[in-house]
């Protein structure tokens, strides 16, 4: 299974960026090709809750389910696929010393895991430069946290 791994340091303190990934019903405001983001089970976010994605790739929507399997607060939040495309992946934040001007620094690292859908052979996949994409999702995603929380 192909695992995309980015990280990004981030201006804010872990339990600032975690409140707001945490509301992953709000990925659709952050997280590019993202048409889609709800959550199914009651808030607060635990493990076990579950949201419903819509991601638009290579011009094809592709819906999914994700249930947090592991939450640490502050610091960890481990999901997997239920229904759809499956993928795997987390959410963890380091807090590291201030910065020069005292403000909070948080790392925050993404990985995710994901298998080619039915029908999606490895060359399809190169094709459509899969991996690459969702690399570039990925940092993306980094980028845009950092935007709009420090």
């Amino acid at each position: 299974m192909p695992e995309i791994v980015n990280s990004a340091v981030i201006r804010a303190p872990a339990e600032r960026i975690f409140a707001f990934i945490a509301q992953a019903e709000r990925n659709v405001e952050w997280v590019p090709d993202l048409t889609l983001s709800e959550r199914i089970t009651p808030p607060p976010t635990a493990k076990g809750s579950r949201f419903h994605f819509t991601i638009r790739l290579a011009g094809f929507p592709i819906d999914v389910v994700d249930e947090v399997v592991e939450l640490e607060p502050d610091r960890l939040i481990r999901f997997d696929t239920v229904k759809g495309v499956k993928h795997a992946g987390f959410w963890r934040l380091e807090p590291l010393p201030a910065d020069g001007d005292g403000k909070p620094q948080t790392r925050v690292t993404y990985s995710m895991q994901f298998e080619l859908p039915p029908g999606v052979g490895p060359l399809v996949a190169r094709l459509m430069n899969l991996p690459e994409r969702l690399d570039q999702q990925s940092r993306d995603c980094l980028a845009n946290l950092r935007r709009i929380l420090e």
